[in-house]
């Protein structure tokens, strides 16, 4: 993501044909005896830790999310699902479960542009379950997940509650604040929303056994406003919708598990009216035709997307509207989409043409770094809605206000690498991949046509510039973040970008893109923790001597743990690079010999 400052069917080489797409194989849990459905008990309504203040009421545990279809019915005329929307979750039980839960939002705090939904019928299995709607508790509490003290249900941004009650106790969601530029806390100490989706089997879950859930539900998908006052989710367009949802806006249209780190594999059947075009994650496999029926009296065409790679749940895309639609394959053997709102005025059309054009050059470059592409298609999709944000939805980005900017296709393409293929196990570690993408947007990106020492003393500059900043650019440790400066500029974006130039001149150029290049080996598919990312570099050390190994664990605790007193100057990290500002890493007292 990249915080902002400021109908027809083209070519596509598919074909329009009913696409056969099985559901994967599904093991039932068997009947027990008695004595064994006593050990089971609920599944974690959170995936955050104790004391955790950014999104604590993220996730759900129990389970691992294997594959979701999304089987939308969708009416961009009056921006509502109609009846037959559902959503099917494949899961695998890792315990025994008597119930679990979904991240989900009927009714969020967008005022008219809120998410409206109602959920009409959930089956296990294919057998009906009982469901409610419940509120997150802070995660680890002693006393159970629906703790009868209202405290134990309350929203802050920050640890413990606080507030006018003193609340001793930690936060259970991070506030949704009525608007950006409201107080911060001023929603501190009020109640979670019941956001939860408990589902509660005919019998338990056994463990290690998979489970299907099937979700039907109704009504207007909205936005989530979110800790800082900024809004996510599906954004309403005069011809259809536009998705972006960073980090928990995925919720106001499915039912989901809703933390980074859940990345199951998705397919997608969006049935719409005649005449739209609905775009999602992974490959087009066909659109199919459908006769006029009660909801669409003049037709409606079901798009099949299918997306193999596992999709973290903020990178859900599910757009749709008047866009054309375009796809070609690359020298790579990645198919590239293009998708533009065609209410987008003709010569802003053609502008944004060029640059998405240049996706497959840019993804070649950035290669160079990171590696082969990790998916079989790549994308841009440009719609109408005004966000303050663009977004790495895996494998098509979303540009929004009608408006492509090439500095920011850099930025989100690298994305589909770092956060997409790779991604954050926490909130917490959000600055791992948006640094990499500010790297290479504000540094690789402006050098790229130089070479050799006239690249190197670019990049140079512009870590010095960024080195000399003062005022409150050090006050917020990266790995520390809170919920409403998740995507501050400086702790999130441009102080890891600056650490990561440092790290790639302590490295060299050359170890450094190759523990890129490794991490992607190891972890694609997945995600990573911050001990992990600092381990892979420290084994890129050229002189593994436990001084050095010391000296690199120092540079990351100054960059990316401490937060600083105001002011810049002695106020920031002292371990830097060769030839950089600050006082190095290599040669300075206890350091190591440049390699």
């Amino acid at each position: 993501m990249r915080r902002l400052d400021s109908g027809a069917l083209s070519v596509l080489g598919v074909g329009l044909a009913a696409v056969a797409i099985g559901p994967p194989a599904v093991v039932r849990a068997a009947a027990r005896p008695e004595a064994a459905t006593a050990r089971c008990s609920p599944g974690a309504h959170t995936l955050s830790s104790y004391g955790e203040r950014v999104y604590p009421e993220t996730g759900n545990g129990g389970y691992t999310s294997v594959h979701t279809e999304v089987d939308l019915r969708y009416s961009a005329a009056t921006n509502t699902f109609l009846p037959g929307n559902h959503v099917v979750l494949t899961e695998l039980a890792t315990q025994c479960l008597s119930s679990f839960t979904l991240d989900f939002e009927p009714s969020g705090a967008g005022g008219s542009s809120a998410s409206a939904l109602s959920v009409s019928a959930v089956t296990v299995d294919g057998k009906p379950a009982d469901f409610r709607f419940v509120q997150p508790t802070y995660p680890g509490d002693p006393s159970g997940q629906e703790d009868p003290d209202p405290r134990a249900h309350e929203a802050s941004q920050g640890v413990p509650v606080g507030g006018p009650a003193q609340n001793p106790l930690p936060p259970a969601c991070s506030p949704e604040l009525p608007a950006e530029g409201a107080p911060l806390d001023s929603q501190d100490g009020t109640q979670c929303p019941a956001d939860k989706l408990q589902i509660t089997p005919r019998r338990p879950l056994r463990g290690g056994a998979s489970f299907v859930v099937d979700v039907a539900y109704t009504g207007r998908p909205g936005v989530h406003k979110d800790a800082d006052g900024e809004e996510e989710g599906w954004f309403r367009a005069p011809d259809g919708s536009l998705v972006a949802t960073e980090p928990i806006g995925a919720r106001t249209w499915m039912p989901l598990n809703d933390h980074p780190s859940a990345k199951p594999t998705y397919s997608f059947h969006e049935t719409v009216e005649a005449g739209k075009v609905a775009v999602a994650n992974g490959v087009l496999t066909g659109a199919v035709a459908n006769p006029p029926g009660a909801d669409f009296p003049a037709g409606s065409v079901t798009w099949n997307w299918e997306s193999a790679a596992p999709v973290a749940s903020y990178l859900v895309q599910s757009s749709i509207g008047d866009y054309a639609l375009s796809a070609h394959t690359g020298a790579d053997g990645v198919t590239y989409y293009e998708a533009q709102d065609e209410a987008i005025p003709r010569a802003r059309q053609k502008r944004n043409a060029a640059i998405m054009a240049q996706q497959e050059a840019v993804t070649e470059f950035e290669g160079r770094f990171n590696g082969p592409f990790p998916f079989a298609s790549d994308g841009v999709l440009v719609g109408t809605p005004v966000v303050s944000f663009a977004e790495e939805m895996q494998s098509m980005i979303s540009f929004n206000a009608g408006v492509a900017e090439l500095p920011l296709l850099w930025h989100e393409n690298m994305h589909q690498w770092w956060g997409d293929n790779v991604s954050e196990s926490s909130y917490e570690m959000t600055f791992f991949k948006e640094g990499l993408a500010e790297w290479m947007e504000s540094y690789v990106f402006p050098a790229r046509s130089l070479h050799g020492e006239a690249f190197e003393r670019a990049m140079m500059r512009r870590f010095n510039r960024a080195y000399a900043s003062a005022g409150d650019y050090w006050t917020i440790a990266p790995s520390h973040p809170f919920a409403y400066s998740l995507f501050d500029a400086s702790s999130t974006y441009e102080r890891p970008a600056a650490a990561y130039e440092a790290l790639r001149r302590i490295l060299g150029a050359d170890a450094f893109d190759a523990t890129l290049q490794g991490l992607q080996h190891e972890h694609g598919g997945g995600a990573i923790g911050e001990s992990q990312l600092e381990a892979a570099f420290q084994e890129a050390l050229s002189d593994q001597a436990p001084a050095c190994h010391v000296r690199l664990a120092q540079f990351f605790g100054e960059w990316f743990d401490t937060a600083y007193a105001p002011g810049g100057g002695a106020q920031r990290p002292r371990i830097t690079g060769p030839g950089l500002a600050g006082d190095e890493f290599y040669g300075a007292p206890g350091g190591c010999p440049a390699p």
